[in-house]
């Protein structure tokens, strides 16, 4: 027999069950905030699971890893639950680190998606829109009349390759530095062409619009409201050598050779608003599980931020759209973003659903680039995961 507390307990989940389901699992709203209905705890994400075990994903998965001699951690989430979760090689093999949930890559180019929300909330906070001119912010780049902030947002803004500056620099020094060395192509404007520069840019004004240090807005505004524990940037690894992976280079032929990459200071510094942000899967997940459901813009904010408004380009402020790229995914059960950051020997790939509660996440310390820098690694993996009726 059941207590009268495991009673009410199992009614209250029957009853959120059945407001998740009359609802679609949209969010609620009030005063135009979102609340989610379910937030996996963060605790769960620091521990190696398997709740797939026998499944069609797990086979094609284990066969991907042995094919791939892949080392980092791999994390599947469905329907909001991890189920799956394994760390393969060491993290730091001087240090006997092995790689894990707690385990922190950097994650390069996936920071960009988080400079993009904060710029949105600046925005919001400073009562200015994505359709702004650049020229706003920074008079002095000539055509920045032309282009505007969804522009930088969706790499369309006709912004030329930029050399290294190859040398250690502060913030201000290295905004200064972009600022006198960037220029547009008026051709180019509207045409997708990949450039990090544009993201420097983005930061920059979220730092002058909020009269505060990017990294400072950051940590008010994602890691703190967000509880996220393996986040950081490259200022403060040393405070968490303990659970921070060493990039290798791969080698297929001696894949666990493990020989470290080196990075130098000025690396990091130019990476400013684009890539010096270091993340545990879980931490990751989270943090773009919140941007998708609209726990830190509201979903109007949200909305605004991944259209791509009149440039139609398929890079939507640092996420790609996987029903405009991957022609194989273009039912709506597969509605959702396709993510990717690589540097200094790490590479992480990977997706998530639209509304957040489907991703599958690829973190390598060693990274395969030829291999890994392309949809074969992730998307077979989140197709089969969201088509399989054995899990959930």
């Amino acid at each position: 027999m059941l207590s009268s507390r495991e009673s009410k307990r199992n009614l209250i989940r029957a009853l959120i069950i059945l407001i998740a389901l009359i609802s679609g699992i949209q969010l609620a709203t009030f005063s135009g905030r979102a609340m989610n209905i379910y937030q996996p705890p963060l605790e769960s994400f620091d521990q190696n699971v398997n709740y797939i075990q026998g499944t069609k994903t797990e086979k094609e998965l284990t066969q991907l890893m042995k094919n791939r001699h892949f080392i980092g951690t791999v994390t599947l989430v469905k329907n909001n639950h991890l189920v799956y979760q394994q760390g393969f090689g060491y993290a730091n093999q001087t240090q006997g680190l092995m790689n894990s949930g707690k385990v922190t890559y950097q994650i390069a180019s996936i920071q960009k998606s988080m400079t993009a929300v904060l710029l949105m909330k600046t925005a919001a906070e400073k009562h200015f829109s994505l359709d702004t001119p650049v020229s706003k912010f920074y008079p002095q780049i000539q055509g920045a009349n032309l282009i505007t902030l969804r522009n930088l947002l969706t790499m369309t803004s006709g912004i030329a390759d930029q050399r290294s500056i190859k040398k250690p620099a502060n913030d201000r020094q290295f905004l200064q530095y972009t600022v006198n060395k960037v220029k547009i192509n008026p051709q180019m404007i509207g045409q997708l062409h990949y450039q990090p520069v544009n993201f420097v840019l983005l930061a920059g004004i979220i730092q002058r619009e909020n009269q505060m240090s990017y990294y400072k807005y950051f940590e008010q505004n994602i890691i703190k409201p967000l509880g996220l524990r393996y986040s950081y940037f490259y200022q403060n690894m040393n405070k968490y050598r303990a659970v921070q992976a060493q990039g290798y280079h791969f080698n297929p032929q001696k894949p666990t050779a493990y020989v470290p990459f080196k990075e130098k200071r000025a690396g990091y510094d130019e990476q400013l608003g684009t890539g010096n942000l270091y993340m545990s899967n879980g931490d990751l997940y989270q943090t773009l599980r919140a941007f998708m459901t609209s726990s830190i813009l509201t979903p109007r904010q949200t909305a605004a931020l991944y259209s791509p408004g009149k440039t139609r380009s398929t890079y939507l402020s640092g996420v790609y759209s996987i029903r405009q790229t991957v022609p194989q995914l273009l039912g709506q059960q597969y509605s959702g973003y396709h993510f990717h950051g690589t540097e200094f020997g790490f590479d992480t790939i990977g997706d998530i659903s639209k509304n957040g509660a489907d991703a599958v996440i690829f973190t390598s310390n060693a990274a395969n680039y030829g291999a890994n820098n392309n949809y074969s690694l992730d998307i077979p993996i989140y197709k089969q995961l969201i088509d399989d009726s054995q899990i959930f």
